[in-house]
Parts: C-alpha cells; structure tokens; sequence
C-alpha cells in the first residue's frame, strides 16, 4: 500500500476511478544557478530542498525501450485471469506475487512468468482474505499480506502456507477509536503502519477528515503515534433529500508510501513529502517551491472523463458528470500525484496528470539525496520500485491488465 485512499466513510460514495500521473513537460532552457538543489542535516533529519523547478535541472534517467519481464493473463487458464490488481510484490529467485482484487487472491509467477501457483481466497479464517489490498516481502522468505476489510495482518511461508495473523484491534484500546486503524504496509522489520480515519460531520459542504498514523510494533503492543494530517478531501452536497459524498475534482489527498525502514506521508495540497521511522521520529524532508497547474475548462473535462470511462450508458451519467462541475473549486492541480517507497529507503514521486495517454515523469531521491528525473511509459501504474527497476499495472488494447518491468538503464544528463 500504499498510496492514501478515502478512508471509511458511512456514508454513500459516488465511484471514484482517476488515473494520477506526471505531464509536466521538459524545459528548454539551460540551468540557471539558483535552481541547485540543496541538502541538509540538522538533529538528525536530512532535508532535501528541489527548488521552483526541478525537472530543469536534476540529473535524467531513462528507462529501455521494452519491459524485460511481462505477466499476462491467461485465456486457457481462468485461474491466472487478472481483475483489479492491488498490489505486485518481488519475491526471491525472482518470483512476482500479485494480490488480485478478483477473489482476493495472491497469484504467484516465476522468473519467466509463468503461474506457480495462487494462495488465499475469500473469506475470514486463516489465509484468507475479505478485501485484499497490498503485499509485502519480509526477508528472508514471508509474504505478508494486508487485509483492509477484516483490519488484519496475515503472514505466509515460502510456500504459501498460513503462519500468523494479526489483527489491527489487538494493538490499541477500545477507547482510541471505535474503528480498528487501517493496516497500510509493513517495514522489513515487521513494524506495522496504521491509519485511523474520521467521519465526515454530516453537513453539506467540503471536509478533510483528519487521519491519524500510527506505527505498531512487530510482536503488537504499545502503538507508537506518529501524527495527524488532513485526509483525503470530500465534497458533501444534498441531493433529492439525502446528503451525498464523493471526491470532487482535484481533490487534495493524503497519500501514505512504506519504504524499508520507514514510512513516507504526503498531503498534496504542497510538494512536500516526511519520512518517519519505525519508533515514529522525522528522518527525511523533501520539498519543492514549483506551483502546480492551473485548472482549465479543458483541464475539468479530461478529468471528468476519466472518471467516468468505464461507467455505461446510464441516463443518469450527464447528471453526475454535471454534479463534478458544480463542486470544482480548486483553481489548482494537487501539488503531485502519487507516492511511492524505494527499495533503498528511498522516494518516488510523479507529478499530477490526467488520463494515461502521455508518457509520465517521476522525481526519485535516494536516502542520501541524490536526485533523478525518470521518465515512465504511458499508463504505468507503479507498484515497486527498485534501484534499477520499476515493476507495474498497464492495460493491452482490450483493457487487460499486465504486470510490466522496466529496467532504469543510463543516465542521459541534466534535463534541459
């Protein structure tokens, strides 16, 4: 897991399906000196400042030409079908596991793509899952996977066999919260990261319900609080008698990334994105001063569209997409679009974009704070990324998904 969703609202929500992705283009213009990036230390924290336009200077990657490793769906075997893939995981001899939202299922391949074999299913007892929604490797050979509906930790052998689980509500007192936290990724200690959501006060109009994060320990115990930030941005309004809730355009979101060692949080109303340890203190800052886009008529009806791709032809669709156009407030994109842990402890971040049909660029920052510019394949939905890889969701001409990996192969130069 991933990145921040809405949290656990009672209340009706309109469907939600907006790809986030970069289109910020490439600048033209050589460097100019005060664009350098600086890095600093202080008590402990390393704060790495990007300026007011860090594509036009940092350091370009590229990726190859090709993926070098490709997981498709097979039409002769329904068992290894994909249908709303949450999460893709690595595993060693380089096996890939993929939680597959249909049936909540993990499906294992090997090196070559091929499926071994699936662990799990629906359901509530050991090794099974109700709403399956990210994996994580913890060396040497455990598989843990999180369980949004049942608030639970389930950990498997290498061979798929159930070994524990844990369940959100053995780490905190009833009193905390009516609602056991969210689990949303594990470090490769075994620390747990979990997320309380708040419910919007039913009144009409537009709310942040706070979210707070909180770090568990391995063995459960004491819950180490790390903060609050807004959630995820709702808009309420009345509609024929009945209050209903949906995301309205370019809606701010808190957006949550595991990396290895710690957990990186964003809210995306500022380019800013914390990287907290596992006993809950700041290790790591990093910052833009870029503005985001304006929000153009243009801008709202490609998003409008997005969100409503799949949906049929329903009377009632021009309604809805009518209702999207009287809540949009925002004069301005999110700050970014998405957040994603490195392998290394690292982050990687891609700048807002509507629709899949450009090719999108990400900033990645390493611990020590070298900073890149990577440009990714149009569609990508990144799940990993590694120091010299970065492993995906695309979609073929027929709306099937795939898992895809590139492989980040030569530095090109400073942008420009």
């Amino acid at each position: 897991m991933r990145d921040g969703l809405v949290g656990d609202s009672m209340l009706r929500t309109v469907p939600f399906a907006l790809t986030l992705a970069l289109t910020a283009a490439c600048a033209q213009d050589a460097p100019t000196p005060h664009a350098a990036i600086a890095v600093t230390d202080s008590a402990g924290v390393r704060v790495v400042d990007l300026g007011d336009a860090p594509l036009d200077f940092v350091e370009r990657r590229v990726v190859a030409s090709g993926p070098d490793f490709v997981i498709r769906s097979s039409e002769d075997d329904v068992s290894s079908v994909f249908a709303d893939v949450r999460d893709v995981e690595v595993l060693p001899q380089g096996r890939v596991a993929v939680a597959n939202g249909r049936g909540n299922e993990i499906l294992v391949f090997d090196s070559s793509g091929g499926r071994v074999t699936t662990w799990g299913g629906t359901g509530s007892g050991p090794g099974e899952f109700r709403q399956l929604e990210w994996l994580a490797h913890l060396p040497p050979d455990t598989l843990a996977a999180g369980d949004r509906g049942l608030r639970r930790v389930t950990t498997l052998d290498a061979t798929g066999q159930y070994v524990r689980s844990f369940r959100m509500a053995d780490a905190v007192t009833p009193a905390s919260s009516p609602i056991p936290p969210r689990p949303m990724g594990l470090l490769a200690d075994g620390s747990m990261i979990g997320a309380v959501f708040s419910q919007p006060d039913p009144a009409a109009g537009t709310a942040r319900p706070p979210v707070e994060i909180t770090m568990i320990p391995p063995a459960g115990g004491s819950v180490r609080p790390i903060g609050t930030w807004p959630g995820d941005e709702l808009a309420i309004f009345e509609k024929d008698g009945l209050l209903e809730v949906t995301q309205p355009p370019f809606g701010r979101r808190l957006h949550i990334a595991p990396a290895p060692d710690g957990v990186w949080i964003g809210d995306d109303d500022r380019w800013e994105v914390r990287k907290y340890s596992a006993t809950g203190d700041l290790r790591m800052l990093v910052r833009s001063s870029a503005g985001p886009a304006a929000v153009t008529e243009e801008i709202l009806e490609a998003w409008i569209g997005e969100r409503y791709r799949y949906a049929g032809q329903d009377p009632a669709l021009e309604q809805l997409k009518q209702d999207q156009r009287e809540i949009a407030q925002h004069t301005a994109t999110p700050a970014f679009g998405k957040i994603v842990g490195t392998t290394d402890g690292g982050i990687a971040v891609g700048e807002f974009g509507v629709g899949t049909a450009s090719p999108r660029r990400w900033i990645t920052v390493d611990p020590s704070g070298t900073v890149a510019a990577v440009e990714l394949p149009a569609g990508f939905d990144v799940k990993r990324w590694g120091t010299d890889w970065v492993i995906g969701v695309v979609r073929d001409a027929l709306d099937r998904e795939e898992i895809h990996r590139y492989r980040i192969v030569s530095d090109a130069g400073p942008e420009g």
